[in-house]
């Protein structure tokens, strides 16, 4: 469906009452058959964001499922992360106490409360969760209705991470012509992934995973993601490849003690962690300079929040300097994007965007906490160009990524209202940065092509 949206961006007390108003309205009409309304106006003179088309640049796609049954897989997800990796006996006694705590813990988180009131606003109905599921049961079809909030929103693409170990273009719900696709690279550079290959060298290792990217760069992939910041540290040291070779086969005779997220080894004897992140630095850093010559870009995530696996010191950023001035990374002009926007090492990330023409960040996750997302655009902005900064989800719902990105643009109105208002910005210079955080970085980030 093709709707023309305006949103007024008219300063912040006016546009924030004339929301208010707006959506009071719609809410109290209590329309009828769950059909979508207009969306309010949020306008900086003639400039209408809502015209402006949006790139999600982080989204992923799981089971298709009711906010109430997918709150449920979350919450138990949290209580499993919440508890130490590994069978013990009074584990499922503590899961079962934690799940209700963290399903009544993320209901009142800012992504669901924003959520309801997407809701409420786009179908005139109150903010409950019973409407919420409404609204999603009401889709029958799953790619039907991505395609109708992706044009609600005029969202013109998303960027996929694709689920699968298969490094081939997912066939994904999303519509076929509105994504393209990222690789998830954690599973292929653990030991169990060599020795059910029979790969006991660092060379063969080495050879098996880039052949892997090479692979994907030959069906489209647009980036290899690193979701590595769960289990280790996203600092990456220099190897020579015998001492790789040698933490190989420590890593390969070791027994884990247990699993994180199922894939990562956990071993009770800290020389056999080192081991174990020793030979995975030689082959990052043997990663990144090949993904640099395929013209693919590293995706890192940076972010703790919500997830207890989610640790500060794995995801503290500062170590990245000795990969991004790396001369051999910066040769073959690998392109990195911090995803979740560094939160919160935020302000790290604005220096480095600030100083690394091929480093980059997005809001993804982030673009669900209207507070948080205002703190994070204001240092980005304050810093670095717009054309470094992209709108992102992190979710897979096609009410949640859709809520995300109306989300992005009340918080973009307001932050860019002051720019105009208070900093001697120009129109012109504040639509510039619109369109770049909205999706003019993910395009150019992604190679994504204009729709015809």
């Amino acid at each position: 469906m093709k709707r023309r949206h305006a949103l007024k961006m008219i300063g912040l007390g006016g546009a924030a009452a004339m929301l208010a108003q707006a959506d009071h309205g719609r809410a109290e009409s209590g329309a009828a058959g769950l059909t979508p309304a207009k969306p309010p106006e949020i306008k900086l003179g003639s400039i209408d964001l809502r015209e402006i088309e949006a790139i999600d640049a982080h989204t992923h796609e799981r089971t298709f499922l009711t906010a109430s049954k997918s709150n449920a897989v979350y919450a138990r997800g949290f209580a499993d992360g919440g508890l130490p990796p590994g069978q013990f006996p009074e584990k499922d006694a503590l899961r079962d106490r934690l799940i209700p705590a963290y399903a009544a813990h993320w209901e009142q988180m800012p992504p669901q409360v924003g959520l309801r009131n997407y809701i409420a606003r786009t179908y005139g109905v109150e903010p409950t969760r019973d409407n919420l599921d409404a609204v999603i049961a009401r889709h029958p079809d799953a790619t039907v209705y991505y395609r109708e909030k992706m044009d609600y929103e005029r969202i013109a693409a998303v960027v996929l991470q694709s689920e699968s170990t298969d490094p081939v273009r997912p066939k994904a719900l999303f519509p076929d012509d509105r994504f393209v696709w990222t690789f998830s690279i954690g599973p292929l550079i653990q030991p169990g992934w060599a020795r059910d290959r029979g790969i006991t060298e660092i060379d063969a290792f080495k050879k098996a995973l880039l052949d892997v990217v090479t692979t994907c760069a030959t069906n489209g992939c647009r980036g290899i993601k690193l979701p590595i910041a769960y289990y280790r540290p996203i600092s990456f040291r220099k190897v020579s490849r015998a001492d790789a070779d040698r933490a190989l086969k420590i890593a390969l005779a070791a027994t884990p003690s247990a699993f994180i997220e199922g894939r990562a080894p956990i071993y009770d004897d800290d020389k056999i962690t080192a081991a174990l992140w020793a030979y995975e630095d030689y082959l990052l850093n043997a990663l990144f300079v090949h993904a640099g010559e395929l013209g693919l870009n590293i995706i890192i995530h940076v972010c703790v929040a919500l997830n207890t696996l989610l640790r500060a010191d794995w995801n503290d950023p500062r170590g990245l300097y000795h990969t991004f001035t790396d001369a051999a990374v910066q040769a073959a002009g690998t392109r990195f994007v911090l995803i979740h926007s560094g939160y919160p090492y935020h302000h790290h990330v604005a220096s480095f965007i600030s100083q690394f023409p091929n480093v980059y960040t997005d809001l993804s996750y982030i673009s669900h906490h209207p507070g948080t997302l205002e703190e994070v655009l204001r240092v980005f902005l304050g810093l670095a160009p717009s054309d470094k900064i992209m709108h992102g989800s992190d979710f897979s719902g096609p009410e949640a990524f859709a809520y995300s990105v109306d989300n992005e643009r009340r918080i973009l109105a307001k932050v860019l209202a002051d720019y105009r208002d208070h900093y001697g910005w120009t129109d012109r210079d504040c639509e510039r940065m619109a369109r770049n955080v909205l999706s003019g970085t993910a395009r150019k980030v992604f190679n994504i092509p204009a729709r015809g």
